[in-house]
């Protein structure tokens, strides 16, 4: 846990100095409130500055899960932080646990120590609060474990599309330096005197510049990463690659299901938990990992507070599919929205899943392709003149 140095003001308006560990400066803040001390400042005495790293989906989900278990036994929330705080092996985790409990033991609703930490997501965080508030801490967990169980499902196979092509990339780029460096050195001299194509000359010369200036070939392979990586962090270039990746051929489609999936899931969640609708928007907006969509939302949010029925509002957001409309107007047709919401978000995980074995379908042949012709390329270049000079023997 970091440790803090503070300067503030005790209730009796005297100076206060001191050292303190905090899992954040908000719950240093906290802490020294539940003290009698107002904080004025503080410095993170390791130099280090960085937000705590987020849990995991299935790390959210397992710890939901055990506090739907433990409090359906009758188990306070306090004693359910002390017991998961016991069980583990994991610092980190028992760090989480071991502050969580002592919060909820000076008085502090457990969604307010969690929002402390930074380190839970603003959905669990509220959901919680609205459990807190209605006294279902168990539903809303097990709605909660459930939910992550599903994220960390559609991310883990994400993360398994986007990993063929990248161990494609590497056999590609080993490859063609095997090529460049092994081969071409090895039969350039044979190829001297004689009259070369075109193709092979680019080869040979790009040969010797991998092996002369290799750096700056290092460089100049790490250049367009580099600048796509500067782009991305534009929050306008990135709007706009956003919204252009919704109208790529074949790909935008499929990309349309899944975000439409992950808003059906987050929205059905909230809702169900008894979150105003409002709130209920603006954070299932922030889980889509679209910020061209999430930037409509703003103004689904303006019509709803308007009076404006949500099937109407949201049909007008350009990237989501347009079927959620309809079948959001039948949930408020017949005044059963929470199950409506929940129903579309479970065909919607189907369709989705759908969605990211296309897209695993295509990326594979496509990655294969694009590795054959360039490979094939690079040994028509040197084949060519081998047979040629097979001839001149012959």
């Amino acid at each position: 846990m970091p440790l803090y140095q503070y300067e503030g003001w005790d209730m009796a308006s005297r100076s206060v100095k001191g050292k303190r560990s905090a899992v954040s400066e908000q719950a240093l803040y906290e802490i020294l409130k539940d003290e009698g001390i107002f904080l004025t400042r503080c410095m993170r005495l390791d130099g280090k500055s960085r937000p705590q790293k987020m849990l995991k989906p299935m790390e959210l989900s397992e710890f939901s899960r055990q506090i739907a278990v433990m409090t359906g036994s009758g188990i306070t929330l306090s004693g359910t932080m002390g017991i998961l705080r016991t069980g583990t092996e994991e610092k980190r985790l028992r760090t989480i646990y071991g502050y969580l409990q002592k919060r909820m033991k000076q008085g502090c609703p457990m969604s307010n120590a969690m929002e402390e930490m930074g380190i839970f997501p603003e959905m669990m965080v509220n959901m919680f609060r609205a459990g807190e508030a209605s006294g279902k801490i168990e539903q809303t967990a097990a709605k909660l474990a459930e939910h992550y169980q599903k994220e960390h499902r559609m991310k883990t196979r994400i993360e398994a599309a986007v990993q063929y092509p990248k161990i494609l990339c590497l056999v590609a780029v080993a490859s063609v330096l095997m090529i460049f460096l092994v081969v071409m050195p090895t039969v350039e001299p044979l190829f001297k005197g004689m009259e070369l194509p075109l193709i092979t000359k680019i080869l040979m010369k790009f040969s010797d510049f991998i092996k002369e200036k290799w750096y700056f070939a290092v460089f100049l392979s790490c250049l367009p990463a580099a600048i796509w990586q500067t782009l991305l962090s534009s929050e306008k270039f990135r709007c706009l690659w956003d919204k252009e990746k919704l109208y790529l051929p074949v790909i935008g489609k499929q990309l349309k299901i899944i975000y439409t999936a992950r808003f059906s899931r987050s929205q059905s969640s909230l809702y169900a938990s008894g979150l105003p609708m409002i709130l209920c928007l603006e954070i299932a907006s922030k889980t889509l990992g679209n910020r061209y969509l999430a930037r409509q939302f703003s103004e689904v949010v303006k019509q709803v507070q308007s009076g404006e029925m949500l099937s109407r509002a949201i049909q007008d957001v350009d990237g989501l599919d347009k079927k959620l409309a309809s079948a959001i107007f039948v949930g408020e047709e017949t005044g059963k929205l929470d199950k409506m919401l929940e129903s579309i978000a479970d065909g919607y995980e189907y369709e989705s899943d759908m969605a990211l074995s296309k897209l695993i379908g295509l990326i594979e042949p496509a990655m294969i392709l694009v590795m054959g012709v360039m490979i094939g390329i690079i040994l028509l270049g040197v084949m060519i003149p081998m047979w040629n000079m097979y001839g001149y023997i012959g």
